[in-house]
């Protein structure tokens, strides 16, 4: 019986972990498929207040991102690729974006405080087939 409280306990910890970043990127993939290129910025990096420090790359993010759908067609489909978590306090989350043309890949890194989680990084690229040649190596050399 302690051990299925524990298990419990556990699991319920990680719900409530997760919880906290998690909701920042549903927020984000929220305003962007609705077009809000901005708000989307802006709601991600809300959470970490030193932000503010670089206005010119947070505007560069937005240009970038504003342009996605004009290079490679509108979004189908986003999908939760891999959650990474390091240890209880850092967390590296990838998704996948599909589009009419190529796939985009979305990535997170969140920061746990006191306060809850903070982002500490958030990119995006093209470069998709080019990670999933090299696993698709990596793994055809383990297999043999």
């Amino acid at each position: 019986m302690k051990y299925a409280i524990f298990a419990i306990a556990t699991l319920l910890s990680f719900t409530v972990n997760a919880s906290g970043y998690q909701s920042e990127i549903d927020e984000f993939f929220s305003l962007y498929k609705q077009g809000q290129i901005n708000q989307a910025v802006d709601s991600i990096y809300k959470t970490n207040p030193y932000i503010t420090s670089i206005p010119d790359q947070v505007k560069n993010v937005k240009t970038q991102l504003g342009a996605v759908e004009g290079l490679v067609g509108a979004m189908h489909a986003i999908e939760l690729i891999d959650a990474y978590e390091v240890g209880e306090n850092l967390v590296h989350v990838t998704y996948m974006g599909i589009y009419e043309r190529q796939p985009i890949r979305f990535e997170f890194q969140f920061f746990k405080l006191k306060e809850g989680w903070r982002i500490f990084s958030f990119s995006f690229d093209a470069e998709v087939f080019d990670k999933i040649e090299q696993l698709a190596k990596e793994r055809a050399f383990q297999a043999k």
